[in-house]
């Protein structure tokens, strides 16, 4: 059947085709997986710069609101950043680590407020509204919050609802 050769050939010709446009897309993948590994690396370098950062912000803030001891923002596993997220650690004493859930509302309300600030240096906004923010703290605390707040005042703009003496008698008023 002399047919059969050239039915074939055109068959063989069609393959080479597919075979080539096979090699291109395989290319191409193979540069898209790079371009999106130096994405991915770029993106965690920026993480882990801003999280280090933020993360000794936190920390001094945390250590003017509060004696407890020391507060650190880590991540729960390094090697997985984005899939387990970052974590609050307090350490009070030797080696004593306390989980953000087991502390008072007034703790957490400061722990809250030490990043909330650590934020707002690392990259602040210029308004910012707080209602409340000191419900759950003693008086001793309001100071501490009421100093760290008058070192924040100049950088922004806030509006801060509070029935708490030690709050208005610290923040300059318009």
């Amino acid at each position: 059947n002399l047919k059969a050769l050239e039915v074939y050939d055109g068959i063989k010709q069609e393959y080479e085709k597919v075979q080539e446009k096979v090699n291109i897309i395989v290319q191409e993948k193979e540069e898209i997986n790079k371009v999106i590994e130096d994405i991915d690396k770029k993106k965690k370098r920026a993480f882990v710069d801003t999280l280090e950062q933020i993360n000794k912000l936190f920390s001094r803030n945390f250590s003017q609101l509060s004696d407890k001891g020391n507060a650190t923002l880590q991540p729960v596993d390094p090697n997985r950043l984005f899939e387990e997220g970052i974590e609050m650690l307090i350490k009070v004493g030797k080696g004593k680590y306390f989980d953000t859930s087991s502390l008072s509302g007034g703790e957490k309300s400061l722990i809250s407020l030490s990043l909330i600030f650590a934020i707002q240096e690392y990259k602040p906004y210029c308004f910012y509204i707080f209602d409340e923010i000191d419900a759950a703290l003693d008086r001793r605390n309001s100071e501490r919050l009421a100093s760290l707040l008058k070192r924040y005042l100049n950088r922004g703009q806030y509006i801060i609802i509070t029935h708490n003496d030690s709050l208005i008698t610290a923040a300059p008023t318009i």
